[in-house]
C-alpha cells in the first residue's frame, strides 16, 4: 500500500481562509458588535427616558372647563398618595436621616384644631363653652398634664387612652406619635362625648387640649424640660397636622415665659398662616392703660416668631358667663365689642373642617418645595466637593507620581544593583505618598466644612435667575427654614459630602411638573370639594 501525503501546500492553502475573506469576517464582527452596542444604548436611553415620566393613577381633567369628578375626596387622597409615595419618599429615603419622613400625611384623619397656650390662659373654659357642657377641668392652677383630643359622637360617651389612640382606624398619623414613647402616649387620651343638641361643636371635628405653658424652676435635659418627653416636638406634630391653631394668652403672662417662646420660636415656626392669635380674660383688666400694656406685651412676644413688619390680627376676648359672675362690676373696656371677637373666634374654629383639605394641599406644597430646596442645594455642593476632590488627587498624583517615576529611573539606572539603595527609595517613597495623603484628607475635610458654613451662597448661585428682576423674598423665607435641614444632611454625610447619593437635575424638575399640574389640580379638586359640602347639611361622625 502507498500512503498518501495528508496534506500538500495546495490543501493547507484552501483550507486556510484567505486574507480578504478574514477581512470579510472581522469587518462583519465589528459591525455586529456595533450594531449590537448601538440597539443596547438605544435601549437603555428609551427605558431611561421612560422612567423620567411621570405616570399618573389618575388623568388631570380640567375641571375650570367643567370636566367633572365622580368622587372628589377619593381623587384628592389619590393625588396627594401619588405625590408622596412616587416624588418624596424615593427622594428622601436617600436623604441622610430621611428628613421629610415625619412631613408626609396618612390617611385618613379627622379636620383638627390645637388649643395651645399657658396655664390659666382660659383654653379649658372657652372648650367647655364651645362644647355647651363642662369636660375640662378648670382652675388657675395647672389642671391637665396630657394631650387630650375632643370629638362629638351620635351614641355617648367614651375615654380611650393613648395606647387605644395610637391605633385609632380614623386617624391613621395617631400612629406616628409612637416615636415620642411611653412618657407621652401614657398622657395621651381621646373623648367621644354625646353632646347637647344645642352644642356649636360639629360632627367630624376634633379639638386637641394641650398642657398649659409652664417654666420649671430648674431644667433637665435628661427629662426634656421636665415632662418626661420632648413637649416641642409633640407640639410641632400636632401644629403641622392641626387646621387651625387657636394661641391663647392672659393678661398676666402674654407670651413671656420660657416655654412659650419656646413653642413660638421653634414648634409654630412657618405656620402663621394657622394661627388665631387671642388674648384672652380682657374683662380682668381694668383700665385701657393695662390693656395696652398687655397687648403691646404679647405684640413683642408674637415678633420673634413671625418676623414680620405687619402683626397678625390679635383677637381680644373673655370667656362666655363671665356677665353673670361679674354682673354688679364697671367695666371702662368695651366688652361687647370683645363679646364680638368671641363670636368670631368661635366661627373660625367652625370653619376649621372646611379649610381641612386646603391645608392638606397646602402642606403639601410646601414639602414638594422644601425638598426641591434641599436636593438642589446639596446636590450643588455634593458637586463641589466631587470636583475639588479629583482636581485635587488628580493634580497631587501628577507633580507627586511624575517626579517619582523620572527619579526612580534615574536611580535604577545610575546604580543598577544596589538593593539597599532601592528598597530605601522605595520606603521614602510610601512616607511621603502617606504624608500627602493624610495631607489631602485633612485639606478636603477643611474644605467640606467651609462649604456648609457658606450655604448663603449656594442658595443665591442656585437661584440667582429669581433675583434678576424680583426680591423672591418667598424664596428667602423658605431658604430660612430649609437651610438647617441643608446643614445636617451634609454634616449626616457618612465619609464625605461627596459620598452623598446622586439626585439627577431631572428629578428635581419632576417636582417642579408636580408644583405646576398636580398642585393646581389639587386646588380646583378642594374647591370642588367646597362646594359639594356647602350644598349638604352636616351628618354624622366622620
Amino acid at each position: 500500500h502507498i500512503q498518501q501525503p495528508l496534506c500538500t501546500p495546495m490543501s493547507l492553502q484552501a483550507m486556510w481562509p484567505s486574507r480578504n475573506e478574514l477581512k470579510e469576517k472581522a469587518l462583519g464582527t465589528a459591525l455586529g458588535l456595533i450594531t449590537f452596542a448601538g440597539a443596547a444604548g438605544l435601549l437603555w436611553r428609551w427605558r431611561s427616558q421612560r422612567a423620567r415620566i411621570l405616570n399618573r393613577p389618575f388623568a388631570l381633567k380640567d375641571l375650570a372647563a367643567g370636566e367633572t369628578v365622580e368622587d372628589p375626596l377619593a381623587e384628592l387622597t389619590r393625588v396627594v398618595t401619588f405625590l408622596q409615595d412616587v416624588i418624596i419618599r424615593p427622594l428622601d429615603a436617600r436623604l441622610p436621616g430621611k428628613p421629610f419622613e415625619h412631613d408626609l400625611l396618612a390617611f385618613p384623619f379627622t379636620p383638627m384644631v390645637l388649643v395651645v397656650g399657658n396655664h390659666s390662659a382660659g383654653k379649658s373654659t372657652f372648650i367647655n363653652r364651645l362644647l355647651g357642657t363642662s369636660v375640662q377641668e378648670t382652675g388657675v392652677a395647672p389642671t391637665d398634664d396630657g394631650f387630650t383630643v375632643l370629638q362629638r359622637h351620635p351614641t355617648g360617651n367614651e375615654v380611650e387612652d393613648g395606647p387605644t389612640l395610637l391605633s385609632c382606624p380614623e386617624n391613621r398619623p395617631f400612629k406616628e406619635l409612637q416615636r415620642f414613647g411611653q412618657p407621652f402616649w401614657g398622657h395621651f387620651r381621646r373623648k367621644k362625648l354625646k353632646l347637647p343638641e344645642d352644642s356649636m361643636m360639629l360632627y367630624g371635628l376634633q379639638i386637641v387640649d394641650t398642657p398649659g405653658m409652664i417654666d420649671m424652676p430648674v431644667k433637665s435635659e435628661s427629662m426634656a424640660g421636665g415632662r418626661g418627653y420632648n413637649f416641642l416636638e409633640v407640639v410641632r406634630w400636632f401644629a403641622k397636622r392641626a387646621d387651625l391653631i387657636l394661641l391663647l394668652f392672659d393678661p398676666d403672662r402674654p407670651g413671656t415665659t420660657g416655654e412659650s417662646l419656646d413653642v413660638l420660636t421653634r414648634s409654630m415656626a412657618g405656620l402663621d398662616h394657622k394661627f388665631v392669635i387671642i388674648l384672652n380674660k380682657v374683662d380682668q383688666l381694668d383700665s385701657s392703660v393695662d390693656f395696652a400694656r398687655a397687648y403691646g406685651t404679647l405684640g413683642w412676644a408674637l415678633s420673634k416668631v413671625i418676623p414680620r413688619k405687619d402683626i397678625p390680627q390679635i383677637y381680644t376676648m373673655y370667656n362666655a358667663g363671665v356677665e353673670q359672675e361679674n354682673g354688679v362690676r364697671q367695666h371702662k373696656l368695651p366688652l361687647e365689642a370683645f363679646r364680638q371677637k368671641r363670636e368670631e373666634v368661635v366661627q373660625e374654629v367652625l370653619r376649621a373642617r372646611t379649610r381641612h383639605w386646603d391645608n392638606v394641599i397646602t402642606a403639601t406644597e410646601d414639602t414638594l418645595r422644601q425638598l426641591e430646596m434641599v436636593c438642589t442645594v446639596s446636590m450643588a455642593v455634593r458637586m463641589r466637593v466631587r470636583r475639588q476632590r479629583n482636581d485635587v488627587w488628580f493634580w497631587s498624583s501628577s507633580l507627586l507620581g511624575i517626579p517619582s517615576l523620572v527619579a526612580g529611573k534615574f536611580i535604577y539606572e545610575k546604580w543598577p544593583g544596589n538593593r539597599w539603595l532601592h528598597g530605601g527609595c522605595l520606603g521614602a517613597f510610601g512616607l511621603l505618598a502617606l504624608g500627602v495623603t493624610s495631607f489631602i484628607c485633612e485639606y478636603m475635610r477643611q474644605f467640606e466644612k467651609f462649604q456648609v458654613s457658606d450655604l448663603d451662597s449656594y442658595f443665591e448661585e442656585a437661584y440667582s435667575w429669581f433675583f434678576i428682576h424680583v426680591d423672591a423674598e418667598d424664596l428667602r423665607n423658605r431658604w430660612a427654614t430649609v437651610r438647617p435641614r441643608v446643614s445636617s444632611i451634609l454634616k449626616a454625610a457618612s465619609a464625605s459630602v461627596s459620598r452623598l447619593p446622586e439626585i439627577s437635575s431631572w428629578e428635581i424638575q419632576r417636582i417642579d411638573e408636580c408644583l405646576e399640574k398636580d398642585v393646581w389640580y389639587l386646588r380646583l379638586l378642594a374647591k370642588l370639594l367646597r362646594g359639594l359640602e356647602a350644598n349638604s347639611r352636616p351628618g354624622g361622625d366622620t
